[in-house]
């Protein structure tokens, strides 16, 4: 499990090289596929189904790629794919077109509805932190406006001079 995850470490970085990412925030890409990977695999030992292990590693990866965007100040986006990578389900694809070559129909929708609940699972997951993290921030921020309103009628001051 351990070597996969490596190995997942670093397709995630090679993807960080082809979009251009650079430094610590290409090995923290590299982390993370690495680190989505592995909550994957966990999940699979632990008997949980593959959906759900798919939705368990997104939500993980999309943690780690939240926390470092505010590290490394840098779109969480740009971690996020990279992160993704080691998971995306090609090779339920690959199946699907597969088995319509062969005119195996059902064997093929099978697969692809298989493919689609993985896919489903990963954005759901990706989703699903993202809300979170901006309505806590949205939330901060409203917090900080309530108690400094006066910060916030000099600031405004501030523009009505400078538009006059």
């Amino acid at each position: 499990m351990i070597l996969e995850a490596i190995a997942s470490a670093l397709s995630a970085i090679s993807f960080g090289i082809i979009f251009n990412i650079k430094g610590r925030r290409l090995l923290a890409a590299g982390f993370g596929g690495g680190l989505s990977w592995f909550a994957y695999k966990l999940c699979l030992a632990n008997e949980v189904s593959q959906v759900s292990s798919f939705f368990i590693a997104a939500i993980c990866f999309s943690i780690y790629c939240e926390i470092c965007a505010r590290v490394y100040k840098t779109p969480a986006t740009t971690l996020s794919v990279c992160c993704l990578i080691p998971l995306v389900p090609g090779y339920g694809v690959y199946n699907t077109m597969y088995e319509f070559i062969k005119g195996d129909y059902i064997k093929a929708i099978d697969y692809g509805i298989n493919t689609l609940s993985l896919a489903g699972a990963l954005a759901l997951g990706v989703i699903f932190v993202s809300t979170i993290f901006r309505n806590f921030n949205l939330h901060k921020t409203l917090d900080n406006l309530v108690k400094s309103p006066k910060r916030i009628k000099n600031t405004n001051q501030t523009l009505e001079e400078s538009f006059e």
